[in-house]
């Protein structure tokens, strides 16, 4: 059978990303190192206390192990596996003995098998040395960035916005870890002829797809469909991950990842079925609409699958099943701990459905609702010292007017939003148990989000919990094309939200027109604790950052 279009050749002028690394869940004593290698094959995970020493192109003709032994100083932490294409040469090493606050050095490196092969044996860590820093114990100040919404092929110049200063923030600031909050690709917004739209793609050539992937029987094959439409996937991550500064955060420092719609499609889950079984829908095509939303429902499943392979799997562990012929769980949510500061990121996507709004769970769902109230119960949330949830959509951000036009292109933008009046019962589930959390335990709890692309603090009050202490801090876009400036003025004023008087906000500060991120620090001093916002934007020529501070505490 000949492809319609081999997935390799999508996107065909632009370079993709052959060998990366990315620093993913960090602990005192532990990490998760996740690699793409240009080729399949044997590789070795080194990690060191300092850099390698030696021949590293051909280590002499030695196997690793034995190459290893002549260095000056003991290697922390080796492993070797075989790495395939079946996971589109992608491998997370799980790092553990390590030791608190320190850093390391790590390298892969081609098994003796390959030598003959390749140019070089040591693929990652060869000339630009590689290393990441373990966390502290029990630190009594944290420093972590956090960003959303990276798109460089938003702008005619493919602008990497953003990412040089968020990378000399990090290293100045001696920060910890990132967040990122949240459409790291964009699939489907850029139908340009130079970079496709995913949906597009597969409006245009769909009535080829069908005909080149039923069986005698006139049924889809799902699972050789899905893995095509995963191949497309890939490319897409390979093309946007392939910025250099992007690179070089993602190599040193640990990254926390979170899905949006656009690792996906544009409003994924705010579309009714019979909104979304149209939207394949093409002029002189066969529009079989129950073909439609089968061809959609088999994309997310490519798209879970490699949201899985190039973010998921590098963050904490949590019940992932992907497996066709079971009942999928995809517990994307998760939660991590930096020594007395707590931290939850919610998953907006994987089980967001517009139809189940009148049940007030269309967003998160009903277990995901539970598993973030089980962890605010928990003693050690209850003691930390500040909370931190990440929500990819901010829970306030635009005013009643823009949240009144539900209408047309932007009816499922809006479906997304906290605002919208379909997800007003949902979010009041969410923040009347963050605010009685937050009035017991006297501890703070900060929302970080993205989506919107451009930035807003809130602080949030409620007349039953008046000890509480909650806020929104919203960052976005770091490579995306920003909104215009003039959209500040569409942006949530203080006072009552919608849909639930007993609460207000204040509105700290706004800003749009301009890329940018956060840098936040949270300290305590045994008796008091501290929370501060860092918005930073790119200004000037030579790399300069402006900033605006926001003390939260």
């Amino acid at each position: 059978m000949s492809y319609p279009q081999d997935p390799t050749n999508v996107e065909s002028k632009h370079q993709k990303i052959q060998s990366m690394a990315i620093v993913g869940h960090t602990t005192h004593d532990s990490c998760k190192l996740w690699v793409r290698l240009y080729r399949p094959g044997v590789w070795w995970l080194v990690v060191s206390e300092l850099p390698l020493s030696g021949d590293l192109d051909s280590l002499d003709g030695k196997e690793v192990d034995n190459f290893l032994l002549e260095q000056p100083s003991p290697v922390t932490f080796y492993k070797r596996t075989c790495i395939t294409k079946l996971s589109d040469n992608t491998h997370v090493f799980e790092i553990d003995s390590l030791s608190a606050d320190k850093r390391y050095y790590y390298a892969v490196i081609a098994d003796l098998q390959h030598a003959n092969d390749i140019p070089r044996r040591t693929e990652v860590g060869h000339h630009e040395k590689k290393f990441f820093r373990t966390l502290p114990l029990s630190p009594d100040k944290i420093v972590f960035g956090f960003h959303s919404c990276h798109d460089p092929f938003s702008t005619a110049s493919y602008s990497e916005g953003a990412w040089p200063a968020y990378y000399d923030s990090l290293i100045d600031r001696d920060a910890m870890f990132s967040i990122a909050g949240g459409d790291q690709v964009y699939v489907d917004t850029n139908n340009k002829e130079d970079m496709y739209s995913i949906w597009q793609w597969l409006a245009s050539y769909k009535n080829k797809i069908i005909k080149a992937y039923r069986n005698t029987e006139g049924e889809l094959k799902e699972e050789e469909l899905v893995l095509y439409f995963t191949g497309i996937y890939r490319n897409y991550y390979r093309i946007y991950w392939n910025f250099i500064n992007l690179k070089k955060v993602c190599e040193r420092f640990p990254q926390y990842m979170i899905w949006d719609d656009h690792e996906i499609m544009d409003g994924w889950g705010s579309y009714s079925s019979h909104e979304r079984k149209k939207l394949l829908n093409k002029l002189f095509q066969d529009d079989d609409e129950e073909t439609n939303g089968h061809l959609i429902q088999l994309m997310f499943r490519a798209a879970k699958h490699v949201y899985h392979e190039y973010q998921h799997q590098h963050n904490p562990d949590t019940v992932i099943d992907l497996h066709p012929d079971k009942n999928p769980i995809c517990e994307w949510d998760y939660h991590f701990n930096v020594g007395e500061f707590a931290f939850y990121v919610l998953d907006m996507r994987g089980h967001h459905d517009y139809e189940r709004y009148e049940s007030g769970n269309a967003l998160l769902g009903d277990q995901q609702m539970k598993r973030l109230k089980a962890w605010l119960d928990t003693d050690q949330v209850k003691q930390a010292k500040a909370v931190f949830i990440a929500s990819p959509v901010p829970v306030v951000h635009w005013g009643p007017f823009v949240s009144s036009l539900d209408v047309g292109s932007l009816k499922d933008d809006l479906r997304d939003e906290w605002e919208h009046e379909t997800n007003w019962q949902e979010r009041k589930k969410l923040l009347n148990s963050v605010f009685e959390f937050s009035n017991e335990s006297q501890c703070s709890v900060t929302f970080l989000s993205g989506d919107v692309h451009c930035s807003s603090i809130y602080e949030f009050e409620h007349e039953n919990f008046p000890n509480a202490k909650v806020f929104n801090a919203t960052s976005s876009a770091i490579s995306r094309k920003p909104a215009p400036e003039k959209a500040e003025y569409f942006m949530k004023k203080s006072g009552v939200i919608s849909g639930y008087n007993e609460m207000r906000v204040n509105r700290l500060y706004a800003m749009s027109g301009e890329y940018n991120f956060f840098i936040i620090t949270a300290s305590h001093d045994g008796e008091n604790t501290s929370v501060n916002i860092n918005l930073c934007w790119p200004g000037g020529t030579d790399r300069e950052v402006i900033q605006k501070k926001v003390e939260l505490t």
